[in-house]
C-alpha cells in the first residue's frame, strides 16, 4: 500500500506547482498537489475530508505572514490548521498528519527544503491508520453482505 501526500499550495507562495512534483521525484510515496488561490481559502472540513480519503499526510504551503498578498491569509491558515489538529486529537488521529509551512514566494531553495522535510515527516509517520479501516470496509462489501 503506497503512501500518499496531498499538498495544498498557495498560488502566490508556489507559482509553479509542477516544481513541487519535480522536487518530490519518483518512488516511495505518491504526491498530489492542489493549487489554491490563497492558503486562507482552505477550510477545516476540506483538510479533514482529504485525510479521510485516506491520505497519509496533508500539508499546506502558504506565504510568510509579512509577505501574504491578502494580509491575513497566513494567519488564518495557522488558525485553521490548529483548529483541525484539535479536532484530529479529539477523534484519536495523530495531529502530525496535518501540517503547514510558510515560505517566501518563489524561493526555490526554501521550497526544496520544505519538500524534503515533508518527505522525512511522512516516512516517520508511516501509513495512516484510516487506510487499514478503508481496506477492511472494501473487503467487507460485496454480494450478500
Amino acid at each position: 500500500m503506497a503512501l500518499e501526500v496531498v499538498i495544498y499550495a498557495c498560488q502566490q507562495a508556489v507559482p509553479d506547482p509542477n516544481s513541487l512534483r519535480a522536487e518530490w521525484g519518483k518512488g516511495g510515496a505518491r504526491l498530489r498537489v492542489i493549487a489554491e488561490p490563497c492558503s486562507s481559502k482552505l477550510e477545516a472540513f476540506q483538510l479533514l475530508r482529504t485525510l479521510a480519503a485516506p491520505a497519509d499526510l496533508v500539508w499546506v504551503i502558504g506565504c510568510k505572514e509579512e509577505l501574504c498578498r491578502y494580509n491575513e491569509g497566513s494567519r488564518r491558515l495557522r488558525g485553521r490548521v490548529a483548529y483541525t489538529q484539535r479536532y484530529l486529537e479529539e477523534i484519536g488521529l495523530e495531529t502530525s498528519r496535518l501540517g503547514a509551512s510558510l515560505v517566501v514566494p518563489g524561493d526555490t531553495a526554501e521550497l526544496a527544503a520544505v519538500i524534503a522535510g515533508i518527505r522525512a515527516h511522512l516516512e516517520a509517520l508511516g501509513p495512516s491508520p484510516l487506510k487499514g479501516k478503508a481496506e477492511k470496509g472494501k473487503r467487507g462489501k460485496g454480494p450478500g453482505k
